[in-house]
């Protein structure tokens, strides 16, 4: 598998799975849920072109959520998150490691912004509720009809163990 493979997963995947770490209830625990897979050309061809981008073997990927979810209270207090792709019917998965940040820049929100959104911003791309996620990755574990590969430096590989 190469990184080519990974983007094509990427691609075809319906959605994307987040994993970010819970407060208050849930601290230290992981919490995942489904986001729109703003990579998916077929759902998303407007965003074809800057919804993912490759360097190397880093990934960056966008995502859309509610600025109210508590996701985003969860993101604010700590960045490091697992994003999930899948191929469920061809046994193909993406766990890519790293950090999300939110984009503030207006103009860049309004460069992402898709008309049938409205249903969950209704205030349009200036509405507060809308916010729009960068995700890095640093360690990615892929698996498929190509075998199993990992790209970037494992997160833990300078811990101490004890």
């Amino acid at each position: 598998m190469n990184i080519k493979d990974v983007v094509k997963v990427i691609q075809a995947s319906e959605s994307a799975q987040i994993a970010t770490f819970g407060k208050d209830e849930t601290e230290g625990f992981p919490e995942i849920r489904a986001l729109l897979n703003l990579a998916n050309p077929k759902k998303f061809p407007k965003l074809k072109e800057k919804a993912i981008a490759v360097e190397g073997e880093t990934l960056t990927v966008y995502f859309t959520t509610n600025t109210s979810s508590r996701k985003i209270s969860q993101i604010r207090a700590n960045s490091n998150v697992c994003v999930y792709f899948c191929i469920p019917e061809k046994f193909k998965g993406i766990s890519a490691i790293g950090t999300i940040e939110e984009i503030t820049d207006q103009a860049v929100k309004e460069d992402f912004w898709q008309s049938g959104w409205r249903i969950y911003y209704h205030k349009g791309p200036t509405d507060p509720d809308y916010t729009l996620l960068k995700f890095t990755s640093k360690f990615m574990h892929c698996w498929g009809g190509f075998g199993i590969h990992d790209f970037g430096e494992p997160v833990n590989s300078g811990k101490k163990e004890g």
